[in-house]
């Protein structure tokens, strides 16, 4: 249907070009799918793949770190912000002002918590303690895990604060005074998240990615192994469905140690901790060494959200195979806001497990969520900043999408696209060129603003083109656009024939039916999902699989088989051509075949040495004088069909042995094989005297073993590298 919609505003029209391919391509972007590829800048693309404006969102507060690791909010709505790799943590009040508030001698914050009363606890890492910050700058120890990594703590209601750890897998149960004692140890390494619901503690791990419910006796019980490396956030919805989100980093940052290993380094050797990733959060500058995850292997997505129910029941309502989720927080709506990376993009999942883009942000990756009422605190890294994200739509907003390779240098047709509501906003389509893969400074400026569906494409020929739409509200802000169609044509490339194989003499092709579906004639629908005829030679010749040729022994046969490709994707014809040594014109053998192999009747040829051209020609799809050809000559190659000359050049008998000279000689080619054989009996194969048969005439020798008295025949046989065979025989009588 969408289809067809669309061709109610779509003319084609062609720029008028040298030498382009006749068939016209489409480079669609109606599916989500297609449009996740592109970058979103207060803009958001729902399910259905429609663009339209953006949540407004805006920097809160930047605190000058690289890494954003941790938030909290107090009573009073100040938010605490943890950060690396300099281990402070920031205040920031409810207007946005913000001040350090704590200096850790640590690099990260990795885990923060508030009591009752809204004082801060902070626990920092590598060698890690958890501190109790009563004001700025006014901080005191209150526990030491003694462990390397503090990656969570939760409060339960009596004032106690568990504390997840790494990498012994220990959570710690810390009173009021400080005390702490272990509480569960897991079978992972890491609990990297800590969770509490009813009068249970949820526990998320690393690196074999399990959700572990803990109950008031320490008595553990998995929820699930996910197939994931590392949980980085659990949430509990009103009717107990627990959401774990989980990943599987590879190459990126957070790091925690497994080994050690000597490395030198220059001139000298030292000692360094081998450390293996755990939560990606970009390149740290530190002295580990980045191991691969498990997320990156083929088949694993990187990221996943699992729902859990009381029941113990298990659903995926999320993965990606792309982004890093890092935090989720859930929403009034029921839905689950997703913060990832490495686009710095805010998603949505409602209970139906539809996918919402809410927006990116200028930063690589957001690694925090902090849900306020209406509004979303927003953490990043690379750069470590604070974004409020309110629910009102904002004022405007810019879509760019990926990048369309077209394969070669290519001619731009006409841009069109659909809206939705269109009196209630403004967007604005533009279009950019370049042949670089990615947009740089040697790309054609941004055109200005297409008039209207159908429009022309200004922007240069180029082989890659990226487009942009310009949101702007209006009287209300619900203008969406559904989709993007651009039609371009590649600049046309000539065939080229890559290859010609010569097959053994004797050798013939023959062509086999068409390989299709079932063995049954293919039914196909008369256009393709991007919009091409399978009328068009190009995408018949799609319909079918063609089997390789059939081989067959056949005497006087000569077969060739070449390899041509044609950048444009083209329907090729062949034409062959001959032309023996010491000829000056081609000889045409055929012309416009489809096949390519060709079978040449020998016989009909003189001997002699002989090459053939292959032409391939791209014809089938450009107008008559536009079309281009490639060729390539072959190696050369003999035709013989006259039989070896076999004399016998001399013989003489000593006692029961017989010593006989012959020689073989052919007008072309070579001389291959020599034999004898005594009465009629077995063949003896014989070398030439100089070892190898590689020559037009070749001389030999042989030695009979003892014969006995009596009259003997003494065949002769000879074959040269097509195959022809000569005779001779020599009778001898032993006394």
């Amino acid at each position: 249907m969408r289809h067809l919609l669309f061709a109610t505003f779509l003319i084609l029209s062609l720029l008028p070009v040298s030498a382009v391919a006749v068939t016209p391509q489409f480079w669609e972007n109606f599916s989500q799918e297609d449009l996740l590829k592109g970058s979103f800048n207060h803009v958001s693309l729902n399910p259905d793949g429609k663009l339209l404006m953006g949540p407004a969102y805006d920097v809160f507060y930047d605190t000058g770190q690289h890494y954003i690791f941790s938030l909290v909010r107090d009573k009073s709505g100040n938010i605490f912000v943890g950060t690396g790799d300099e281990g402070k943590v920031f205040r920031v009040d409810p207007q946005g002002k913000g001040s350090l508030y704590f200096q850790s001698r640590e690099l990260d914050i990795f885990a923060m918590a508030l009591d009752n009363a809204g004082t801060l606890y902070v626990g920092t890492s590598p060698d890690g303690k958890v501190y109790k910050v009563t004001g700025p700058n006014q901080a005191t120890e209150f526990c030491n895990p003694e462990t390397k990594y503090i990656w969570s703590m939760i409060f339960d209601d009596a004032g106690n604060l568990y504390v997840g750890t790494g990498p012994n897998g220990v959570i710690y149960k810390v009173d009021s005074s400080g005390k702490k004692t272990a509480f569960y140890t897991c079978s992972d390494a890491h609990v990297r998240h800590l969770a509490k619901q009813d009068n249970r503690i949820l526990a998320g791990t690393a690196p074999s990615g399990l959700v572990v419910q803990i109950g008031p006796d320490g008595k553990g019980f998995t929820l699930i192994d996910t197939p994931l490396e590392e949980v980085h956030a659990l949430r509990i919805d009103s009717s107990g469905v627990i959401y774990a989100l989980a990943s599987s980093a590879k190459g990126l940052g957070t790091t925690l140690p497994s080994s050690t290993e000597t490395t030198t380094s220059g001139d000298s050797t030292a000692t360094v901790t081998i450390e293996s990733v755990v939560t990606a959060i970009g390149e740290r500058a530190r002295d580990t060494k980045v191991v691969t995850a498990p997320g990156g292997e083929k088949g694993m997505p990187k990221s996943a959200v699992y729902a859990i129910t009381r029941d113990g029941s298990i659903e995926t309502i999320y993965s990606s195979d792309d982004l890093m989720a890092y935090d989720a927080v859930l929403r009034e709506d029921g839905s689950l806001m997703i913060a990832a990376g490495p686009k710095g993009r805010l998603l949505s999942v409602d209970t139906a497990k539809q996918v919402t883009v809410i927006s990116d942000t200028p930063d690589e990756d957001l690694t925090c969520l902090l849900a306020a009422g209406n509004v979303t605190y927003v953490g990043s890294s690379n750069q470590g900043r604070l974004y409020r994200l309110e629910q009102q739509r904002a004022q405007g907003g810019t879509f760019e999408s990926g990048i369309l390779d077209a394969g070669v240098v290519s001619s731009w047709g006409k841009i069109s696209w659909r809206r939705v509501n269109t009196a209630r906003g403004t967007v604005a389509i533009s279009t950019r060129t370049g042949n670089t893969e990615k947009a740089d400074a040697s790309w054609s400026d941004w055109s200005e603003s297409y008039s209207a569906p159908g429009s022309q494409i200004t922007s240069p020929r180029a082989r890659y083109l990226q487009w942009r739409a310009n949101f702007k509200a209006g009287s209300t802000t619900e203008d969406a656009l559904d989709g993007v169609r651009i039609a371009y044509l590649q600049q046309n490339l000539r065939p080229q024939i890559i290859s010609i194989d010569v097959l053994p003499f004797g050798v013939e092709l023959q062509k086999q039916p068409s390989l299709s579906a079932g063995g049954l004639t293919m039914v196909t629908q008369a256009i393709t999902p991007d919009g091409r005829s399978l009328n068009s030679p190009r995408e018949r010749a799609r319909e079918t699989q063609e089997l390789p040729p059939r081989q067959v022994l056949r005497p006087g046969s000569q077969s060739f088989t070449w390899k041509a490709i044609d950048e444009n994707n083209d329907s090729l014809d062949y034409s062959i051509f001959f032309r023996g040594d010491g000829e000056s014109d081609w000889k045409l053998l055929a012309e416009k075949i489809q096949d390519n192999f060709y079978s040449l009747n020998a016989t009909s040829l003189p001997d002699g040495t002989y090459r053939i051209k292959v032409m391939a020609s791209d014809a089938p799809n450009n107008p008559f004088d536009r079309f281009l050809v490639g060729e390539l000559v072959s190696g050369p190659f003999t035709i013989s069909n006259t039989s070896p000359k076999v004399s016998i050049a001399g013989h003489k008998i000593d006692g029961r042995r017989v010593e006989l000279q012959f020689v073989s000689s052919v007008r072309t080619g070579r001389i291959a094989t020599a034999e004898f054989s005594i009465d009629g009996g077995e063949w003896n194969l014989v070398f030439p005297v100089d070892g190898i048969a590689d020559s037009e005439q070749e001389e030999y020798r042989v030695t009979t073993p003892e014969l006995s008295t009596g009259e003997h025949l003494i065949g002769i046989r000879t074959s040269d590298a097509d195959g022809n065979t000569g005779t001779t025989k020599l009778v001898v009588r032993i006394i």
